[in-house]
């Protein structure tokens, strides 16, 4: 199991490639969103998805990628994609995304040939924010029953935002900055902070009841 964890570029996409490829950034050079090279050609066969399946693992990835391949189903046995948003309408039923990313990791566990041994990659967009509104917590969108279990609760500030925010280089007090404009956007008054933390704690949680799903179902395996 991961306990520890580090990156050294701290940007979603650049920190998946290095996870896939097992490379620093400097190296794999996927810095655009439309640039995958670590996906390009013999470099895919060199990642730890191409390696297991080329030994016979039986392989999916369901959730975030970013990268806008359009050859991700056949890079692994199974793929499901989906990205940028809390909830999705899949089927004519609305879902969010951790429900949706559960009920295909279930979905590969189920149906995975049993006389293989297999690999699945999870990525969930939640909680990541969405879009770029100005009301208080209106970049998260948990579910109302998740999120009222917080309705009664106070998130304590880490540390004193007014201080440290006078304590940065005068540049990042730019309002063309894009740090700037989205801290304003989240959390510029107590209102927001609460907000924003609320419905963030409201989607872990939601993703936190994905992986007991999961779990529950290796343990029906007798897997885990």
């Amino acid at each position: 199991r991961f306990r520890q964890n580090a990156v050294t570029t701290s940007i979603c996409w650049q920190s998946r490639a290095t996870l896939f490829s097992g490379q620093w950034a400097s190296r794999h050079r996927s810095f655009k969103l439309k640039c995958p090279h670590f996906t390009k050609g013999e470099k895919w066969n060199q990642t730890w998805v191409g390696m297991l399946r080329k030994d016979g693992y039986h392989t999916g990835h369901i959730g975030k990628w970013q990268y806008h391949n359009n050859d991700m189903p056949k890079r692994w046995d199974f793929h499901h994609g989906f990205e940028g948003r809390h909830w999705y309408n899949h089927d004519r039923k609305m879902f969010t995304g951790d429900e949706l990313a559960s009920h295909s990791a279930l979905e590969f566990l189920q149906q995975r040939p049993k006389d293989k041994p297999f690999s699945l990659s999870i990525a969930f967009y939640p909680p990541k924010p969405v879009g770029s509104s100005r009301d208080p917590g209106a970049q998260w969108k948990p579910r109302n029953e998740t999120r009222a279990m917080y309705d009664n609760v106070t998130i304590p500030e880490p540390y004193n935002h007014t201080d440290s925010y006078s304590r940065l280089p005068s540049y990042l007090h730019t309002s063309k900055t894009g740090a700037e404009r989205r801290w304003y956007e989240r959390y510029r008054s107590p209102e927001h902070y609460q907000e924003a933390m609320k419905n963030v704690y409201a989607l872990i949680t939601q993703v936190d009841h994905a992986c007991k799903e999961i779990v529950d179902e290796l343990k029906k395996q007798d897997i885990y």
